[in-house]
């Protein structure tokens, strides 16, 4: 391998301090790939303005409670060093960071590739199961400001790799940790919720395989594990809209009233920690837990700079890079 090649990871990006809340959000919400208002993109405009206006308050809470920021491009950074390091020997690669909702965003990315000259691009997204709303957004909007900057490189794109095994091993040995630290370590005593990002149905309706890929991910860790008291749960959900269910917080309460007293909590669609791992999962989630009587409540860590993940984000872009037969 002679030429130079680009590794983008794409991930959510977060706001770095807790006055870039409500612009942050107002991206969020402005992207037509997860939300889609009447009459374009004068309404998009509107309603992201209304809806970014409403939720910051409450969405300022949880980045204050984490020292008013979200950690979420740090984590992602550090992932970049560590992959930079693990495929120091296989070629001339170079790892950026492209955020879809936040700095760096796919602009100042690909104003960097081009002004560099890189000609071969691997995309990466930092999510295992393939979502329009999240790998599929982060594509279209680089491509989009690919051709605003007439800048044409060979994109090699890796659409999801849930099933990769080095990523399910980390995940396995993760929770394996875990669950030794609660006071009955036997896993038929504890109560494992894969809590994934949730999805409005409509768009699972539509043909999104969001939902397939992260029942697939739970299947193989099921089958690794060989636990038996694991749930599937989704969270993070807003507005009125149905979106896929359960919701974790209705299964926490079920299994509290079951007569759960450990519970561990594992972020099946996030390979990074930020605000809905930290607060969302370890903060609010706990408290509701405790409430309802479930004495030890464990949220396992984001996988982040795990020297699994970054040999499998390796192996995954080391096969992105082979020819196709």
């Amino acid at each position: 391998m002679t030429h130079r090649t680009a590794v983008v990871l794409f991930n959510l990006g977060g706001p770095d301090s807790l006055a870039a809340v409500r612009p942050f959000l107002y991206n969020l919400f402005s992207d037509p790939d997860i939300f889609k208002f009447p009459l374009g993109a004068l309404t998009q405009k509107l309603f992201a303005w209304l809806i970014a206006t409403r939720r910051t308050s409450e969405a300022t809470k949880g980045y204050a409670a984490l020292g008013g920021k979200s950690p979420l491009l740090e984590n992602t950074q550090r992932q970049a060093r560590a992959l930079t390091q693990a495929l120091a020997t296989d070629g001339p690669f170079e790892i950026f960071v492209c955020m879809r909702y936040w700095h760096p965003r796919a602009a100042e990315v690909v104003t960097e590739l081009k002004r560099r000259g890189f000609e071969h691009v691997v995309l990466l997204p930092l999510y295992p199961q393939y979502s329009l709303t999240t790998s599929g957004s982060s594509y279209n909007e680089f491509q989009r400001e690919c051709a605003r900057a007439g800048y044409r490189p060979q994109i090699a794109f890796i659409r999801q790799w849930f099933e990769q095994p080095d990523y399910q091993r980390a995940i396995v040995e993760s929770l394996r940790r875990e669950a030794a630290a609660f006071p009955d370590p036997d896993p038929a005593r504890i109560e494992v919720l894969f809590s994934a990002h949730g999805l409005p149905r409509k768009i699972a309706d539509r043909g999104d395989p969001y939902e397939q890929h992260i029942r697939a991910t739970c299947d193989a860790l099921r089958a690794q594990l060989g636990w038996p008291r694991t749930t599937l749960c989704y969270q993070s959900r807003v507005g009125p809209l149905e979106w896929l269910r359960p919701y974790a917080e209705d299964v926490i309460r079920e299994k509290a009233a079951a007569g759960a007293k450990q519970m561990l909590v594992y972020p099946i669609a996030f390979v990074s920690d930020h605000v809905e791992t930290l607060y969302e999962l370890g903060i609010t989630y706990a408290a509701l837990a405790r409430a309802c009587g479930v004495a030890h409540y464990r949220v396992c860590p984001a996988l982040n700079d795990d020297p699994l993940l970054i040999q499998a984000l390796r192996r995954l872009v080391l096969a992105a890079m082979r020819p196709r037969p």
